[in-house]
């Protein structure tokens, strides 16, 4: 271009002055954006236009001056706007990269990203979007965000978008929502408006993540925390049982005994007196081996059960338990289902889960009693009612000995705490479902019974006997259930000799058979016996204790040829166990 204007003005007339044209070049290189080749047009153009101007014999001119001065101005201030345009092409660069960066992060996020108009319907929606909701951009750009929304969140998602339309940020966990094949799933929502160059707010940007499967994995967590919360609490609880189960049984063994000793002393209406005593005192036993039983501390028989024909059986004792109003609905698995456990304890299981769904419906209703196989292959027992429900904080301590909702002449807190223990001791897990309102489930799963079940130990079948001047000792600490001992002994034919803890083995030089309390103040009954049989070997022992038996083998190392008997005891029974021990050769010391 400068070297055309320098041609035209060498051609052209000295007079028409059109060297001075040459500044229009840098001008126009200003439009390059490249300061330098803007200086460097610059310095050409002045120079091409002092060359020809001088050729054309205008050396020192004011027109050659003026000119020249003017094309000279011209070269700062094209250089400047090349700055400037370089500065604005760069900035523009780096926004066009940063909108490229930015949609390529936004399109590749495994979040949904979506942009709503004001009114809620869908401007934007990525691929993490497509990919959440199972619908493509092009059929959800232009439609409302409410078909992906459950018609009942319809109200909230509006109030959520006007918060939003105000200029708020909206943050909002477990939100549900629909997906194209009509499953449901719950996600987290982060969303911020959008304003435009005025500030006024134009749309609105959703974040949203997919946190069912987290949801679930906490709820899992949550539940397995209060199951071990709770078997620590049981735990604890049955410990408590058991000892208030030793000294309960200690305490009837007392009343048992001398309830009997005075049932020939006494008139008949003192002895119906005794009659109720003796009533009562059953009646505690039986709640004592309730508590055992609740504390794992109660040893039962166990053999192969088929859980089917055990609900098959019961279902005529438990619809008349239930009564006329409610209907009792029984659905078995098509397959055996053979667990190993006690028939008699599941058969209380049913029983205490029925009556308290019974007692739930007071106005009638349905229970469901049904078997099915787990999915690991094992049992499962589930009890449905159709009843009031229970509450969160009721649900938590239904297991709890001694708890209960029944007005105090109705219940005693055992029966639940009882079903939970029978299951935890045959390996298996309890569950329930409920809410008020709402009914509530019971789901115990058993593990699956393989193998033939191993034979029962069996028991003595010797009877209560007389003795015929046999010594026996007797070490108690309890002051009258050893006095009770004695005279049940001395009674029936025994010379007998009371023994402490710590007296020496001379006593016994002459001793048929020791009986011991396991439980001692300073020691223990097998410590004992232990020291008194190294200068007795052949001495035969007899044990009682309160305690259940099962746990007082696993403490001591005892095993099955070591007799005990449980306290409380009647006279009989006591006699049965010292004549079974008395009967006892001598390579089978207890």
């Amino acid at each position: 271009m400068i070297t055309l204007i320098a041609v035209v003005s060498v051609v052209l007339p000295a007079g028409m002055h059109v060297f001075g044209m040459t500044a229009i070049g840098t001008a126009l290189a200003a439009a390059s954006a490249n300061p330098r080749g803007v200086l460097a047009v610059g310095c050409y153009a002045l120079v091409t236009a002092f060359v020809v101007s001088t050729w054309q014999g205008l050396l020192g001119t004011p027109d050659q001056i003026l000119r020249l001065l003017v094309g000279a101005a011209f070269v700062p201030i094209s250089w400047a706007i090349a700055v400037h345009l370089r500065e604005l092409l760069r900035a523009t660069a780096e926004a066009a990269s940063d909108r490229g960066m930015l949609a390529a992060i936004v399109e590749q996020s495994t979040d949904a990203i979506t942009v709503l108009d004001r009114d809620g319907t869908v401007m934007m929606w990525n691929a993490g979007a497509e990919n959440l909701y199972g619908y493509r951009a092009a059929e959800m750009v232009g439609r409302s965000f409410t078909r992906v929304l459950p018609a009942e969140r319809v109200p909230y998602f509006r109030r959520a978008l006007a918060d939003a339309n105000a200029g708020k940020h909206v943050i909002l966990d477990e939100l549900p929502r629909l997906h194209r094949d009509g499953t449901t799933f719950l996600v987290s929502l982060a969303a911020a408006p959008i304003r435009d160059e005025s500030g006024q707010v134009v749309a609105s940007a959703a974040t949203e993540r997919d946190i069912t499967a987290q949801k679930r994995r906490e709820a899992e967590e949550r539940q397995a925390r209060e199951r071990t919360a709770r078997a620590a609490r049981m735990e604890s609880l049955g410990q408590l049982a058991g000892g208030v189960a030793h000294d309960f049984n200690n305490l009837l063994a007392i009343i048992l005994n001398y309830a009997d000793f005075l049932a020939d002393e006494v008139t008949a209406d003192g002895r119906r007196d005794l009659d109720r005593i003796r009533e009562a005192a059953d009646r505690a036993r039986a709640l004592t081996g309730q508590l055992l039983l609740f504390a794992k501390q109660e040893p039962t028989p166990v053999e192969n059960v088929d859980l089917n024909e055990v609900v098959s059986s019961s279902s005529e004792l438990l619809s008349r338990s239930i009564g006329p109003n409610i209907r009792l609905v029984c659905r078995t698995h098509d397959q055996p289902l053979p667990v190993r456990a006690n028939r008699g304890r599941l058969d209380q299981i049913l029983l205490n889960l029925v009556i308290n769904a019974r007692d739930a419906m007071p106005d009638g209703g349905t229970v469901v009693v049904s078997t099915d196989r787990t999915p690991d292959g094992g049992a499962r027992l589930s009890v449905a009612d159709t009843g009031c429900g229970m509450t969160a904080e009721v649900r938590d301590r239904l297991f709890e000995p001694f708890f209960t909702t029944k007005p105090a002449d109705q219940g005693t807190g055992l029966g639940l705490a009882t079903v939970y223990g029978i299951v935890e001791d045959a390996g298996g897990h309890i569950g329930v479902a409920s809410s008020p309102g709402a009914g509530t489930t019971f789901t115990i799963d058993l593990p699956r019974a393989d193998g033939p079940a191993p034979g029962a130990a069996g028991t003595s079948a010797a009877g209560p006997s007389p003795g015929h001047g046999e010594h026996v000792v007797v070490l108690e600490d309890e002051d009258f259930v050893r006095d009770a001992v004695i005279r049940i002994l001395r009674e029936n034919g025994f010379r007998t000799t009371v023994l402490h803890e710590h007296d020496p083995a001379a006593v016994l030089d002459d001793a048929d058979l020791l009986i011991a309390d396991i439980a001692l103040r300073h020691s223990s009954g097998p410590e004992v016996a232990v020291r008194l049989r190294r200068r007795h070997p052949g001495l035969r022992v007899l044990f009682m204790s309160g305690y259940s038996e099962r746990d007082l083998r696993d403490r001591y190392q005892l095993d099955d040829s070591v007799r005990i008997v449980p306290k409380p005891f009647t006279a009989v029974e006591l006699l049965a166990a010292v004549g079974d021990a008395l009967a006892a050769t001598a390579g089978h010391h207890g």
